[in-house]
C-alpha cells in the first residue's frame, strides 16, 4: 500500500482526510469505534487544539502518531486490515527551506529499521511495516501536480507560494528547474494571521475569535458577529497579505515579473483577498484550490520515480 501523508502544523492530510494536527492522551482505553489510536499501550484521540509550532517534528513521536493516525483512516476506508502485517510504502514531505538538513533524519522518525509497528485503531488491531519511506519537498510537489496541465515548464521564473499553518514557504523554478538558491520559509503563515486578526478584534470590539471562527469570516459562511467585526478582519487580512508579497520584493523576487503560484491551505482561504490584491501586480497567477495537493505530488512523484527505475 502506498500512502501520502501532509504532515502540516495546522492540519494533517492524506489521500482522503483532513483532520486537525493534535492530538491529546484518554487515560481509558479507546471504545470500538471510537476515532482513537492505541500505540505503545496509551490511547490518544484527535483534538482540534493543534500541536505548537515545532520547527523539528522529529523531537517527539506526536506526528508520528498523527501520520499513523492517517494511514490507519486510510486502512479502515480499503477495508484493509485483520490478520497479517500490512506492507506501507510511506511518501511524506517537508517545506522547502527544511529539506535539505531534515530529509535524513525525517525519513529515519518513520523508517525506525523498518520494524513492525502494533497499534489498535477504534479499538481494531493492525500491523504494519514500512517498507519503504520517501522524504520530498513540499509546495513542489504541488507544482508538479499541475505544471503539466498550466504549461508551467514553458516560463522563466514561476515562484511557488505555499501559504501553510506557521510558515510560507517559497520556492523558484525556471524552466522546469527548482533554484536551489531561492528557496525558503517565512515564519509568517496563516496562524500569524490568526493571532493578528484575535488582537485586533479584541481591541476593538473586546471578542475573541478562535481559528475556527476566523476561518468561517474569510470563508464568508453564515455567522453571528456583526458587520463592522467581519469588516475588520477583512482589513486586517488584507494588510497582511499586502505585507506578505511586499517582503518578496525585500528577497530579491519581484513578483510583477514572475508567474506566481499558490498553495496550501491558507491561500485557499485567502483566495479572494488574493485576487483583489493581485491587482497591483498586474502579472500572471494560479491559485491551487485543493488542500491535498502536496500529498498528490508526492505520489506523482513516487511513481514517476517507480515506472524510471523499472526501465533500467
Amino acid at each position: 500500500m502506498i500512502f501520502g501523508v501532509d504532515t502540516g502544523n495546522k492540519m494533517m492530510k492524506t489521500d482522503h482526510f483532513i483532520f486537525h494536527s493534535g492530538i491529546k492522551v484518554k487515560e481509558q482505553r479507546i471504545l470500538n469505534g471510537e476515532e482513537g489510536i492505541c500505540f505503545k499501550g496509551v490511547n490518544y484521540i484527535e483534538n482540534s487544539q493543534r500541536i505548537t509550532y515545532l520547527q523539528d517534528k522529529t523531537t517527539d513521536d506526536r506526528f508520528y502518531i498523527l501520520t499513523l493516525l492517517g494511514i490507519a483512516k486510510e486502512l479502515e476506508k480499503e477495508k484493509i486490515g485483520g490478520k497479517g502485517v500490512i506492507p506501507v510504502t510511506l511518501l511524506v514531505g517537508l517545506p522547502p527551506g527544511d529539506y535539505g538538513r531534515q530529509k535524513r533524519r525525517f525519513q529515519e522518525y518513520f523508517w525506525r529499521q523498518g520494524k513492525t509497528v502494533h497499534f489498535l485503531y477504534k479499538n481494531r488491531p493492525y500491523q504494519i511495516t514500512y517498507t519503504d519511506v520517501r522524504v520530498y519537498m513540499q509546495a513542489y510537489s504541488a507544482y508538479l501536480l499541475i505544471a503539466n496541465r498550466l504549461r508551467l515548464i514553458q516560463y522563466s521564473k514561476v515562484l511557488i507560494i505555499d501559504i501553510g499553518g506557521f510558515t510560507v514557504d517559497y520556492l523558484m523554478v525556471r524552466y522546469g528547474v527548482v533554484q536551489p538558491t531561492q528557496i525558503d520559509s517565512i515564519p509568517e503563515g496563516i496562524i500569524t494571521l490568526y493571532k493578528r486578526i484575535n488582537a485586533g478584534i479584541r481591541q476593538h470590539f473586546n471578542l475573541h475569535l478562535d481559528e475556527t471562527d476566523i476561518d468561517n469570516i474569510l470563508f464568508k459562511r453564515n455567522t453571528q458577529y456583526p458587520e463592522k467585526v467581519l469588516r475588520r478582519t477583512f482589513e486586517i487580512a488584507k494588510d497582511y497579505l499586502v505585507e506578505l508579497l511586499g517582503s518578496f520584493l525585500e528577497l530579491g523576487i519581484d513578483i510583477r515579473t514572475t508567474v506566481a503560484v499558490f498553495v496550501g491551505g491558507g491561500s485557499i482561504l485567502l483566495t479572494d483577498l488574493i485576487e483583489e490584491v493581485w491587482v497591483r501586480y498586474n502579472s500572471q497567477y494560479y491559485i491551487v484550490d485543493d488542500p491535498q495537493a502536496n500529498v498528490k505530488g508526492f505520489k506523482k512523484q513516487y511513481l514517476a520515480e517507480l515506472a524510471g527505475s523499472e526501465k533500467m
